[in-house]
């Protein structure tokens, strides 16, 4: 991206059972965020193209995708946006879910996004998100949510590799929330948070 101006971006981070989902459909209502999730850009993938069986030469096999290409396919689907018009640079801010996902991808995208701030979403009493999950599986059918050992991991795996992430970010642009609250409480706090960088021009 020689020459072009950086993509103004907000950094969603939250444990699973946060809420992260709920306040991201939200915030994504407004006029001038543009929501972008990594899962479904990937998922969106041209599986016949060269990039899309790249990615599929790790993605079959269980591996991860790297760093590099996953921020690949990121600027890319960004930029097509931007072509297409869906995404315009000078009125949008894109709300990035799912990126970065490591230390490593913070660099790569250091010269592509200009962060304006960091939301993350936590929760210090780890049987509320227990419980959170445990009555979503009842209610969205998702069995993956119903077995205490299995969330008890993916919170394991958010702290080992979320937190390295936070941690290579500008503090300053970190803004932590409680979300052990009623949702629109967590939306209060976050809108607080957003609205001195988030253009308020519709």
């Amino acid at each position: 991206m020689a020459n072009v101006a950086k993509y103004r971006a907000i950094l969603l981070f939250g444990y699973p059972g946060c809420g992260k989902g709920t306040q991201g459909e939200v915030l994504c209502g407004m006029p001038n965020l543009l929501h972008l999730a990594m899962g479904d850009i990937f998922r969106a993938l041209d599986k016949q193209s060269d990039i899309g069986q790249e990615f599929l030469s790790y993605s079959t096999k269980g591996l991860l995708v790297p760093d590099e290409l996953t921020v690949r396919v990121w600027k890319r689907h960004v930029d097509k946006l931007a072509a297409d018009g869906a995404f315009r640079p000078d009125y949008h801010v894109l709300l990035l879910d799912g990126i970065p996902r490591t230390p490593s991808q913070v660099e790569y995208l250091r010269p592509l996004i200009e962060v304006l701030r960091v939301i993350h979403l936590g929760i210090e009493d780890q049987n509320i998100l227990v419980n959170r999950l445990k009555g979503r599986a009842l209610k969205s059918d998702r069995p993956d949510d119903a077995d205490e050992s299995v969330i008890r991991k993916r919170i394991e795996v958010y702290e080992a590799e979320t937190m390295p992430v936070l941690n290579a970010l500008d503090k300053n642009l970190i803004t932590n929330i409680n979300a052990d609250q009623p949702p629109l409480a967590v939306l209060r706090d976050i809108a607080e948070a957003l609205t001195p960088v988030v253009p308020s021009k519709i």
